[in-house]
């Protein structure tokens, strides 16, 4: 009997830390936590050259939260080159820059006939100054193809 309280105890006492922490965790326009250990989910960058056609896709992220002086937030990017070996000799790019001009790059050479492909991120380090709203930019081309994205840090 003693072990059933115990159990119903600790159960009532999960559910409330998970609701204490679904309060205070910050959380994206999809319901995605955007901010883990000061690592801000920055967006993704996409080459794909399986369609049929070759594409670039970006899409960005955003954090919301509170001023915490002294944070350094580390804006991840996740990026993917899906090789197609239909497209020879051009470079893929992909590229991440930082609210205070910090860049990150990654070229990828597309060689004949290997399959080239690749998954991985770029990451820059930011210290704000103060409360404010600071963007990042992300972009990737190959050849004539290029998307680009702007992500946005708001911290109050």
């Amino acid at each position: 009997m003693k072990q059933k309280n115990r159990s119903g105890l600790c159960a009532a006492a999960l559910v409330g830390l998970l609701l204490v922490c679904a309060a205070v965790a910050p959380v994206g326009a999809e319901g995605q936590l955007m901010l883990e250990n000061a690592n801000i989910v920055g967006g993704r960058l996409l080459i794909d050259e399986t369609t049929g056609t070759d594409c670039c896709s970006a899409s960005a992220g955003r954090y919301i939260g509170p001023y915490i002086p002294g944070t350094t937030y580390r804006i991840v990017v996740y990026c993917e080159y899906k090789d197609g070996n239909d497209v020879i000799g051009q470079t893929a790019q992909f590229r991440l820059q930082g609210p205070d001009g910090t860049v990150d790059t990654r070229s990828i050479w597309d060689f004949p006939i290997f399959n080239n492909n690749w998954e991985g991120t770029l990451s820059v380090d930011f210290t704000p100054e103060g409360p404010g709203t600071y963007h990042w930019e992300l972009t990737c081309n190959e050849g004539a193809h290029s998307a680009s994205a702007r992500g946005d840090l708001d911290i109050r």
